[in-house]
């Protein structure tokens, strides 16, 4: 009996802890396609490059990190405060919406610089090479819950 009580607490254990870092609902999490350095960032395929063109979508792509770096760390702190929020007994729905809000913004912040990288990006290449490349557009990638971010 202590056994199985045991097991039941690990497992409950691991099912938080797995729940924890994939953030919430398990979606969007920080990595190559969800809010992490990934996100939005369709040209790591673009045929044809030249090597000149590589290393500028490199250095774009390297700044483009650096400038959403700090915009990725407010937001996962914003959802862990929202998070918090809503873990009271009695949630203040004021102080929900108000983080809400926050978190909005910081969303949209970002999703901005995506599309600002994605123009420049856009620029470096041909137009045989953006031919080749149908269905580009918003988005970018699947989060760790498998939706692509920016077309839920």
């Amino acid at each position: 009996m202590k056994r199985t009580h045991t097991l039941i607490i690990a497992a409950a254990l691991v099912l938080v802890a797995s729940w924890a870092v994939a953030g919430p609902g398990g979606m969007g999490g920080w990595g190559r396609g969800g809010m992490g350095p990934g996100y939005g960032v369709p040209y790591a395929g673009a045929p044809n490059l030249t090597p000149e063109q590589a290393q500028k979508i490199q250095d774009l792509r390297r700044s483009y990190y650096e400038e959403i770096a700090p915009l990725q760390s407010q937001l996962f702190s914003k959802r862990t405060e929202m998070r918090l929020l809503w873990s009271q007994p009695n949630p203040d729905a004021g102080k929900i919406n108000a983080k809400q809000r926050e978190v909005l913004e910081l969303e949209a912040k970002l999703r901005e610089k995506a599309t600002q990288h994605q123009l420049a990006v856009r620029k470096l290449l041909t137009p045989e090479q953006l031919a080749l490349m149908p269905g580009l557009g918003y988005g970018g990638g699947f989060g760790k819950g498998g939706r692509m971010y920016g077309r839920w």
